[in-house]
């Protein structure tokens, strides 16, 4: 009884976390009761039956406890069950450190309040003290669902890498020998992702399509005619660290003073190479003819031009800001998704347009631009339908975009 005793003794009694309510637990137990305390359906809704047979206010009240002094055999009858199974729920949820079974010696159970406030039946102190474990881990829960729709969505987004890479190389060397082992392994690949229901499965999923995509990317790097091709309208990342870089220009211009400002980056140079030279094949952002901007981004001027929230996410690539890859921006790009309140369709909708590139730039001009002082973007996903349908009507200036972010963001122009 000194157990008992002691409930009586204090003079507060502990409630539910400010802003939570008796519903938002229901809720709780219902999503996590497995989870957080191992038990099974028939107990959960037991204890949820005896939880919505209390006073809802007593939940929040400091100066009672929420009891359930319903007659056993009326609650067991409600739920369905007999008297016995009943007395088995509560004995395991006892031991489990859910309730406290504070009944008369008979068993007798009753609303009336004894010394100190005491009432009879099942007590739901021990509940409320363990609130915070079901809190912890529906949290855990909603980081979980959101790295299994990041999974996701990147594997959509390299999977759409790699058509795009065996297209170009079907195009290319129709008759290469790895070609029919890598269309084997991209048709093998399930179109939706009903099967991979944990975080485990789809990291597996997503390191066996880079493992195609990493053998395209060797193959066709071999390839001169594949060398400086970019996604489709939009203006490449430029990379500082090329291996051996030579100049491939024809023109007898390398040896003049130029009369422009010299452009160092040979896939974006002025004068038109010789057949075998990259800048035959940049087809950024013009398609086949001299670019109206020549103007490129570093990676590091890049990472200067997003805002904080998205500097976090690109940190976390383990790359510093100036070796920084296109997939890096993408995936950073995917990881905000949520933040921003954008849809993962509208998200598709936009790589499947612009390409995934493309598409992760878009989302860093619009999350940028949240945090301008005049006409800020407030809807970052409707903003991006509205961006992905010009540029279906290949209407949209992202290279121009850009450009203005990075005025404003790293020169402070307006």
């Amino acid at each position: 009884m000194s157990r008992f005793a002691a409930l009586a003794a204090q003079p507060t009694y502990p409630c539910l976390p400010s802003g939570m309510t008796f519903g938002h637990l229901v809720e709780l137990i219902e999503r996590h009761a497995r989870r957080a305390f191992g038990i099974g359906l028939a107990r959960r809704d037991a204890l949820l039956r005896m939880m919505r047979s209390t006073s809802v206010s007593d939940w929040t009240d400091p100066h009672r406890d929420p009891v359930c002094y319903r007659a056993q055999q009326d609650m067991a009858a409600e739920i369905g069950i007999t008297d016995r199974a009943l007395r088995a729920h509560e004995r395991h949820l006892e031991a489990l450190g859910l309730v406290l079974i504070d009944t008369a010696a008979d068993g007798h159970r009753s609303g009336a309040e004894l010394s100190g406030g005491r009432r009879l039946g099942i007590n739901f102190r021990p509940l409320i003290q363990r609130v915070g474990e079901l809190i912890a881990c529906d949290r855990d829960r909603q980081a979980e669902g959101r790295r299994i729709q990041t999974l996701r969505l990147e594997c959509s987004a390299l999977k759409r890498d790699v058509r795009r890479a065996i297209e170009r190389l079907v195009e290319l060397e129709p008759r290469h020998p790895a070609l029919g082992s890598l269309l084997q392994a991209f048709a093998a690949w399930p179109r939706r992702y009903a099967g991979f229901r944990t975080v485990a499965q789809l990291e597996g999923h997503l390191a066996d399509i880079r493992s195609v995509y990493d053998q395209l990317a060797e193959i066709l790097s071999c390839r001169a005619d594949s060398s400086g091709v970019s996604e489709s309208r939009i203006p490449a990342i430029l990379n500082t660290n090329l291996k051996n870089p030579v100049s491939c220009s024809g023109s007898s211009a390398n040896n003049r003073t130029a009369r422009k400002r010299a452009d160092t980056n040979p896939y974006t140079a002025g004068p038109k190479g010789p057949p075998g030279c990259s800048e035959k094949n940049d087809l950024r952002p013009g398609q086949g003819r001299k670019p109206e901007l020549t103007e490129t981004f570093t990676p590091d001027q890049l990472y200067a031009m997003a805002s904080d929230d998205m500097r976090l996410y690109l940190d976390s690539s383990g790359h510093s800001p100036d070796q920084l890859t296109d997939r890096d921006f993408i995936s950073a790009a995917i990881a905000s998704l949520v933040d921003l309140g954008i849809r993962p369709s509208a998200w598709e909708d936009a790589a499947e347009v612009m390409g995934n590139l493309g598409a992760a730039l878009t989302v860093l001009v619009i999350d940028a631009n949240r945090f301008r002082s005049v006409e800020p973007v407030r809807k970052p996903g409707a903003m991006l339908c509205a961006m992905t349908r010009i540029a279906a009507r290949s209407g949209l200036n992202l290279h121009g975009s850009l450009i203005r972010l990075k005025q404003w963001k790293i020169f402070g122009k307006s």
